[in-house]
Parts: structure tokens; sequence; C-alpha cells
């Protein structure tokens, strides 16, 4: 695992970047850049616990970038939902 230190220092960066940025206000659940930044540092965490084997984080770091995932494809749904939603032309007036 050449690369685990600079994943490793990805991970905590992206995370609270993601967790700060909420608290701000300037990113809510339904923000891509908020899903991402999730799942790259949970799914870089992930790697970093391979060698040595860490099974605590591993499980729950697998478990953070799948759920990131899960937002991801809710967002993605959800605005295609939208963006395919008839527009009404009748007007009233």
């Amino acid at each position: 695992m050449p690369l685990s230190t600079e994943i490793g220092l990805i991970a905590p960066i992206a995370l609270l970047a993601a967790f700060g940025l909420l608290n701000a206000g300037k990113l809510t659940p339904d923000h891509y850049a908020y899903q991402w930044m999730n799942v790259i540092g949970a799914a870089a965490l992930t790697y970093t616990v391979i060698d040595p084997f860490n099974p605590g984080v591993f499980v729950t770091e697998v478990l953070w970038t799948l759920i990131g995932v899960y937002g991801v494809v809710k967002i993605y749904r959800a605005r295609r939902k939208e963006a395919n939603k008839p527009t009404s032309t009748h007007s009233n007036g």
C-alpha cells in the first residue's frame, strides 16, 4: 500500500470539510459536493485500514461509503424526476 499515507491524509480533509461546510450552512445533505466528500473520505479511510487490518474501522468506513453513494444516487434520481416533470403551459388569464 504505497500511497496509504497520502490517501490517509485525503480522508480527514474530505470528511471534515464536508462536516464543516454542512454546519456552516454552506452545504446541505442534498448537495452532490457534500455526498461526494463523504464518499471520498470514507473510501480513503477504508483503504488505509486494510493493512494492518482494523475490522471495526473497516466495517464503519465501508458502510459510510455505501451510505454516501446512496445519497448521490438519491440526489440524482430526485433531480432527474424534477427535470422530467411536465411544465404547465396553461395560463389563467
